[in-house]
């Protein structure tokens, strides 16, 4: 049947005979249907849509974040209990699968609400739970999926960024910052995003030189903290066959902010600094994992003369640099800037 000939019928049908039909034919809608076109969504926002495609304006109830927010404290609950995930009497199972309505609804509320006064600050708190929720489903299940993010509908950087950027409206101040590098470092990742790809979020979100500062002190603060975490637990002591699991979570968390270190280093212009930061602090086996990973950094800051200083610098320190840097070396003595295209 033709949509045109659909609306000629419906003309003849009176309002309850309109009512009753509709949830006839929500009856028989099967469920993936449901799902996948968010029949639930449409029919509760069915007004404000029909209003937008008549060219109407429906004014906006303005969100009770108060009431919102105990709503999302007692989902992010349940979601940690695995009660959207493993059977359980709490939430019962045909709810289940509605999580990422449920998400994705109340990112968007919560991005509606003004950044001014406590309201905002409040929105951009619940945002950030949120945010380390999907994140830490990315590790361990909540929900019976494999892509958390993608079922939301909202990618992992683009969802960082928003709940970044609900933060730092409120204020750039130290207590921010601190807020937006634990978002940052939040445990959980999508398979198609890098630890790079959401530390550039967070630098290109903080968008003062002294926010960045900020950013800088609290990731060498928390690389010293972890140091001296490290050392009480472990005394001080390496094994001198292989990494235990602490010591392999131990290491990448402190290289990680080693590396998060180094980009604020280089967004602030101080290079040197951030190098021998670098080159002290960042922990891999072998002095060439190490260049290579340095160099690669460089690569990307665009700064060819210190890649080439770094790089003749470990060549007369006798460490021998993979092919591929050898490549890059070459390709740069040759044509006199770095090529387009790195190595790897």
């Amino acid at each position: 049947m033709l949509v045109s000939e659909l609306k000629d019928i419906l003309k003849d049908y009176q309002e309850e005979e309109l009512r009753l039909l509709a949830v006839e034919l929500y009856k028989a809608m099967p469920k993936g249907l449901k799902e996948d076109k968010e029949i639930d969504t449409l029919v509760r926002e069915g007004k404000e849509l029909l209003h937008k495609k008549k060219g109407q304006k429906v004014p906006k109830k303005p969100v009770d974040v108060n009431s919102l927010g105990e709503e999302i404290e007692e989902f992010i609950a349940n979601a940690y209990q695995q009660n959207y995930f493993a059977p359980n009497r709490i939430i019962p199972k045909k709810e289940r699968p509605k999580w990422r309505f449920k998400v994705k609804a109340y990112v968007k509320d919560l991005q509606s609400v003004p950044a001014e006064g406590p309201e905002g600050l409040l929105a951009a708190e619940l945002l950030g739970k949120l945010y380390t929720m999907v994140a830490y489903s990315c590790s361990y299940y909540l929900f019976s999926t494999e892509d958390p993010f993608r079922s939301v509908g909202i990618g992992q950087r683009d969802f960082l960024e928003i709940a970044l950027t609900k933060r730092f409206a409120h204020g750039l101040d130290q207590e921010a910052v601190k807020a937006g590098f634990t978002l940052t470092m939040a445990e959980g990742m999508d398979r198609e995003i890098s630890e790079d790809e959401l530390f550039q979020i967070l630098i290109m979100t903080l968008k003062t030189p002294d926010a960045r500062e900020m950013a800088l002190k609290e990731a060498i603060q928390r690389k010293e903290e972890l140091d001296a975490r490290w050392k009480a637990a472990s005394g001080g002591k390496k094994r001198s066959y292989g990494y235990s699991s602490a010591e392999y979570r131990y290491t990448e968390k402190g290289n990680h902010l080693v590396e998060l270190a180094l980009q604020l280093y280089m967004a602030l212009c101080d290079y040197d600094e951030g190098i021998a930061y670098f080159k002290k602090n960042y922990q891999k086996e072998g002095h060439e994992i190490k260049l290579y990973v340095l160099l690669r950094y460089l690569y990307f800051a665009d700064l060819k003369e210190y890649w080439v200083r770094e790089y003749e610098e470990a060549v007369k320190k006798k460490i021998k640099p993979r092919e591929s840097l050898q490549k890059v070396y070459k390709y740069i003595k040759e044509n006199e800037e770095l090529p387009e295209y790195y190595y790897m």
